[in-house]
C-alpha cells in the first residue's frame, strides 16, 4: 500500500507528539529524588559512603529510588540529621551550597511527613508491667497508711529508654516474689497491729575529711574560708564543721544521740552550744567547752535523748554561734567576760608518767605529751580564726527505746472501713473490708468471684482459730501478692477482634494518670469519677490534672521523671575525689539535688514555660550552696529564690547536680557534658563510640597540655570527629565549671578556653553564650522533653508510629507559650495515652 506524502507527514507528527507526551507523563518524569537528592549525594557523600568505601558502614550510593529511601527510614533520618546540622560532609571537605542543602533536607522531610500522614494512627500497646520500687512503696503507703518503704529491700529495677518504669524491662524473679510475700505480711500487720518492738542497735555516722576547721593547723586555709569570725552562719549548718547525714529510724521511739567532738577553743572561753537537727528543725542541743588543761575537746563526748518518728530523716549536727564567747582579743561577737590568767597563756606541760610505767608506756606518754603540748601553745601565736575549730568526729544513734508499737488510727481507718475500730465487727464487715481494699489495690471494680476467693481465705483462717483481724490480715496479704495488684494489666475486650484499637477503660485511664503524675494508685476521687464513667467528661480530665499537679504527691514526678531525665538521681552514688574536691561534702550534694528539684517544682506549681529549664535567670540556694558557687549575701540554711543576673549561672545546665553527674570523679569531661546536652536537652542521641578508641591521657592533661589540645588529639579519627564536632564545643562551653560545678578560670596551669563553634558555623563563648544558643533551640528541646515524658507516661519505648503524636504535642505546647500544664494536658489527651492497640485474635 502506498502512502501519500501528506499522510506520512501527519503520521510522523502524531508519532512525535506521542513520544513527547510520554516523556511529559508522570510515569516518565524524573523524580525529586533523581533531580534534587541524588546529585547532592553524588557531589558530597558518594566519595566516602559508596559500595567500595563504606565509612561508618554506610553505602549511600546503594539508594537508587525514592522507595529505597522510605524503606530504610531509620538510616535516612540519621543522614538527614547529619546534613541538617552540617556534621557532614566532615570538617575540611568542601561545604555544600546552602540552597542545595535546604532543598535536600526539605525534600526528605516532606516525604517523611507524607508517609506519616498516610499511615494509620496507632496508639501502641503497653506490656503488662509490674510496679517498680518507688511505685510499690508509694502504693502501699496510700493503701495502708504505713510508710515503711519495704521495696527498698527489693532487687534494683532494670531500666529501659532511660527510665525504670518501662514494662518490657520490669521482670519478676523468684527472689522478688519472696520479697513480695514478706513485704505483704509486714505492711498489713503494721497497719492492723503495729510493728513488733525492734531491738536497740548502735549506728555510727562519721564524716570523711573536709577542708575547713577540722582541727590541726588550718592557718594555710584562711584565704579559702568563705566566712570570717564576725560574718558566718550562726546555725553552723553551712560551716564545714557540721555533719550532715540521713538515718532510718525503725520505729517511733526514743533514740540516744552521742556526739563526739574534735577541735580546739582558746582559754578562757565560754561554753558553746552544738545543735542536733532533724529534717531542718533543731531537736536538741549540747554544750561543749575546751578542756580545763590545754584547749582540745577530744574525748568529751556527750549524749542526749530525742523522740523521733519512724522513717528516713535528715540528721545534722552543727555548732551554734561558734565564734561567740571567745577572749576579746579575737575580735568576735559577744566576747567572754572571763579574765585571762597566766595559766591560759603559758604553754601547758603535762605531768610526767607514773614512776612504775613500762618503757613502752613512757614512750607513748611522751609522744602524746609532745603532741598535746604543741597544740596547747597555739594561744601564743597572734589570735586567729584558725585557733577556733570544731568538728564532729562521729555521731552515734542508739535505739530505739520505749518504741511506739501501736498501729496508727489512720492505718486502721484505711483498712477497717466498716468503722468498727473497737473490734466489735459485724458479720458483713469482712466482705465490706475486702471489697473496698481490693477495689483500691486492683484499681478497678472487683467481681463477686474475686471477693468470694478472698472471703474463703479469711473464713479458713477463722476456722483455724485466728481472730477476725488476724484473718483479715491474711486476706489483705492475698490481695498484695496478687498479679492484679503487682501488675498494671489492661485487659482487651472479651469479644475477639482481629485488629484495631480501643479507648482504655475509665479505671485504666485513672490508673495511667495516677502513676504518671504521682507514682501511686488512684485516690478516691479518681476512682469515684472512673466508676461514674465521668473521667473523660468535658472539663473533668483537665480539672483532675490540675488538681493532681497541685497535690504534694506530684513531687514524685520530679523525683522519678525529673531525677532520671536530668540524672540528678545519680548524685547519690557519685563520689568525687575527696582529695581534689575537699569542699564537696554530703551537705553540698543534697543541696545540689534540692536546687534542681526546687526549680522543677517551681515550673510545675507556677505553671512556668518549660523553656526555663534552658534559660531560667533564677535558682534556689541556701547559704552552703551559694558559698560553694562563690555567691555572697545569702545567709542561713533555708532555700530561697535567688536571681542570677550578672552571674555565670542560669538554666539547669549550670546546676551543680548536672555538672557533677556529667563529669568523672576526678576531672571534667567535655565529651560527657556535650553528650548530656545533646541527649537530654536537644534530643539528639549520640551513637556509642567505635571500639578500640584510646582513653584520654589524664596524667598530662592540665600539666603538659590543655584539655582542648588533648581533645584535638583524641579525635583525630574521622569517624570519631563526626560526633565530637557537635559534642565537644557544647562541653567546652561549660569548662569553667570544675568536676563538682564550682567556678574556675584555669585547668591546671592552662587558662580555660570556653569558646565553641558548631559544625553549622554558629559560635558562642562560655556558659552565657551556650545558654543563649540553647534558648534558640526551643523547638528541639520541647520535642525532646515530649519524647521523654511520653515514654515515662506510657511505660514503653516510643515507636515510629508515635512520632506524629510527639510532633503534634510539641507544636501545641509551643502554641501555648510552652506552659508546663500544656505539656501534661497534651500528653494525657494524646492518642497513645487514651487508647491502646488491641491484640490480634489467634
Amino acid at each position: 500500500m502506498k502512502v501519500s506524502p501528506l499522510v506520512g507527514l501527519a503520521l510522523g507528527a502524531a508519532w512525535l507528539m506521542s513520544v513527547d507526551a510520554q516523556a511529559q507523563s508522570p510515569a516518565n518524569k524524573p523524580s525529586g529524588f533523581e533531580t534534587t537528592v541524588q546529585p547532592f549525594l553524588a557531589k558530597n557523600c558518594y566519595g566516602c559512603h559508596n559500595t567500595k568505601v563504606r565509612v561508618a558502614d554506610l553505602d549511600v550510593q546503594a539508594y537508587k529510588t525514592e522507595d529505597a529511601v522510605l524503606s530504610d527510614r531509620d538510616r535516612w533520618e540519621h543522614i538527614l540529621e547529619k546534613i541538617e546540622t552540617q556534621q557532614m560532609p566532615p570538617k575540611g571537605s568542601p561545604r555544600p551550597d546552602a540552597a542545595d542543602r535546604k532543598a535536600v533536607t526539605e525534600w526528605i522531610q516532606a516525604k517523611f511527613e507524607a508517609a506519616d500522614k498516610a499511615a494509620k494512627p496507632n496508639p501502641g500497646r503497653v506490656t503488662a508491667r509490674r510496679l517498680n520500687r518507688a511505685e510499690y512503696n508509694n502504693t502501699v503507703r496510700d493503701l495502708l497508711g504505713v510508710d515503711l518503704k519495704p521495696a527498698d529491700a527489693f532487687p534494683p529495677d532494670d531500666s529501659g529508654y532511660g527510665f525504670d518504669n518501662i514494662g518490657d524491662a520490669l521482670s519478676l524473679s523468684p527472689v522478688l516474689m519472696e520479697k513480695y510475700m514478706t513485704a505483704a505480711e509486714t505492711v498489713t500487720r503494721a497497719a492492723l497491729f503495729g510493728l513488733p518492738a525492734p531491738q536497740p542497735t548502735v549506728i555510727r555516722h562519721q564524716p570523711p575529711y573536709r577542708l575547713g576547721l577540722d582541727g590541726g593547723d588550718n592557718t594555710r586555709t584562711l584565704a579559702l574560708l568563705p566566712y570570717t569570725i564576725t560574718n558566718y552562719d550562726l546555725t553552723g549548718l553551712s560551716m564545714p564543721s557540721a555533719l550532715h547525714t540521713t538515718h532510718r529510724f525503725p520505729a517511733t521511739a526514743d533514740y540516744v544521740f552521742r556526739v563526739s567532738p574534735e577541735g580546739n577553743r582558746p582559754r578562757p572561753s565560754d561554753p558553746f552550744e552544738v545543735a542536733i537537727w532533724i529534717d531542718g528543725k533543731q531537736a536538741a542541743s549540747l554544750w561543749f567547752e575546751a578542756a580545763t588543761v590545754g584547749t582540745g575537746m577530744e574525748g568529751f563526748d556527750q549524749e542526749v535523748k530525742i523522740r523521733v518518728t519512724a522513717g528516713d530523716h535528715a540528721i545534722a549536727v552543727s555548732p551554734l554561734r561558734i565564734f561567740e564567747g571567745l577572749p576579746a582579743k579575737y575580735g568576735g561577737l559577744k566576747p567572754t567576760a572571763k579574765a585571762e590568767t597566766e595559766a591560759d597563756t603559758r604553754p601547758f606541760t603535762p605531768p610526767p608518767p607514773p614512776a612504775d610505767a613500762t618503757p613502752e608506756e613512757k614512750a607513748e606518754f611522751e609522744r602524746r605529751r609532745a603532741a598535746f603540748g604543741n597544740r596547747a601553745r597555739r594561744p601564743q601565736r597572734p589570735p586567729s580564726v584558725a585557733d577556733i575549730s570544731f568538728r564532729v568526729n562521729f555521731v552515734e544513734v542508739k535505739g530505739p527505746f520505749d518504741a511506739d508499737t501501736k498501729p496508727s488510727d489512720e492505718s486502721r481507718k484505711k483498712v477497717l472501713v466498716c468503722g468498727h475500730l473497737d473490734g466489735k465487727h459485724a458479720p458483713a464487715c469482712a466482705r465490706t473490708i475486702l471489697t473496698a481494699f481490693a477495689r483500691k489495690a486492683y484499681r478497678r471494680n472487683v467481681s463477686e468471684a474475686e471477693i468470694a476467693k478472698l472471703l474463703k481465705i479469711v473464713e479458713a483462717d477463722r476456722k483455724a482459730g485466728d481472730s477476725f483481724e488476724e484473718a483479715i490480715a491474711i486476706g489483705l496479704q492475698a490481695v498484695l501478692v496478687s498479679p492484679n495488684f503487682l501488675f498494671r494489666v489492661e485487659k482487651d475486650p472479651v469479644t475477639p477482634v482481629s485488629s484495631g484499637d480501643r479507648l482504655v477503660s475509665q479505671y485504666e485511664l485513672a490508673t495511667r494518670l495516677a502513676y504518671f503524675l504521682w507514682s501511686t494508685t488512684p485516690d478516691d476521687q479518681l476512682l469515684r469519677l472512673a466508676g461514674q464513667g465521668r473521667l473523660r467528661a468535658p472539663g473533668v480530665l483537665e480539672a483532675q490534672v490540675r488538681r493532681m499537679l497541685k497535690d504534694p504527691r506530684s513531687h514524685a514526678l520530679i523525683e522519678n521523671f525529673g531525677g532520671q531525665w536530668l540524672q540528678f538521681r545519680a548524685l547519690e552514688s557519685h563520689k568525687p575525689d575527696v582529695n581534689k574536691f575537699p569542699h564537696f561534702d554530703n551537705y553540698v550534694r543534697t543541696s545540689m539535688q534540692k536546687e534542681t528539684e526546687m526549680l522543677f517544682a517551681n515550673i510545675i506549681q507556677q505553671d512556668r514555660p518549660i523553656t526555663e529549664f534552658l534559660d531560667a535567670n533564677y535558682t534556689f540556694l541556701n547559704q552552703r550552696l551559694a558559698e560553694f558557687y562563690g555567691m555572697k549575701g545569702i545567709t542561713g540554711p533555708e532555700f530561697r529564690r535567688v536571681e542570677l543576673s550578672g552571674t555565670n549561672r542560669g538554666g539547669v545546665i549550670t546546676h551543680g547536680s548536672v555538672l557533677t553527674v556529667s563529669s568523672y570523679t576526678n576531672r571534667t569531661s567535655v565529651v560527657l557534658r556535650g553528650k548530656y546536652i545533646l541527649e537530654n536537652i536537644l534530643n539528639a542521641p549520640v551513637p556509642p563510640p567505635p571500639p578500640n578508641v584510646p582513653a584520654l591521657d589524664e596524667m598530662t592533661t592540665g600539666s603538659k597540655k590543655s584539655m582542648r589540645e588533648a581533645m584535638e588529639e583524641h579525635r583525630q579519627n574521622p569517624v570519631c570527629a563526626s560526633c565530637h564536632s557537635r559534642m565537644d564545643p557544647l562541653g567546652f562551653g561549660l569548662e569553667n565549671f570544675d568536676a563538682v560545678g564550682a567556678w574556675r578560670t584555669e585547668d591546671g596551669k592552662f587558662a580555660i578556653d570556653n569558646s565553641g563553634t558548631l559544625p553549622d558555623g554558629r559560635s558562642f563563648k562560655g556558659p552565657a553564650g551556650l545558654r543563649e544558643l540553647l534558648a534558640n533551640e526551643k523547638d528541639a528541646f520541647t520535642h525532646g522533653m515530649v519524647d521523654k515524658m511520653l515514654t515515662y507516661a506510657l511505660g514503653r519505648g516510643l515507636e515510629r508510629f508515635d512520632r506524629p503524636v510527639v510532633k503534634r504535642i510539641a507544636t501545641s505546647v509551643a502554641e501555648n507559650n510552652y506552659r508546663f500544664s500544656a505539656l501534661i494536658l497534651q500528653i494525657v489527651n494524646s492518642l497513645p495515652f487514651q487508647k491502646t492497640a488491641v491484640a490480634r485474635a489467634s
